[in-house]
């Protein structure tokens, strides 16, 4: 099996949590070119990819191609999906869907 770059990897991660370049480089506190430049060849250097593994919730061992799962206990697709969703919405509608999360795990308990 084929390892992927660590370029790929966060070209990868960007992708599939639904986000920009330019978005993403606002989240970290970098710029959008940076973004591209890591995505394309560039090598982050450990504070970067530090500030992607906190930002992504995996390890650097993940973003390394070390282990296959982003961690031990890799998210479904379903709960992959959610957290996707759930980063495209404005801070006072996460708040909103926080507590609509915390009613229906209420609810499964009754």
């Amino acid at each position: 099996m084929e390892t992927m770059t660590v370029n790929e990897r966060l070209k990868m991660l960007r992708v599939e949590n639904g986000l920009t370049q330019t978005q993403l480089a606002k989240a970290l506190n970098i710029g959008q070119t940076t973004v591209a430049a890591y995505e394309r060849s560039h090598d982050p250097n450990l504070y970067s990819l530090i500030a992607y593994a906190d930002y992504f919730e995996c390890t650097l061992d993940y973003l390394a191609g070390r282990e296959q799962a982003p961690l031990p206990y890799a998210l479904t697709d379903a709960e992959r999906e959610l957290v996707r969703l759930f980063r495209t919405l404005k801070p006072q509608t996460r708040e909103l869907a926080k507590k609509q999360f915390a009613l229906l795990a209420a609810f499964d308990e009754a």
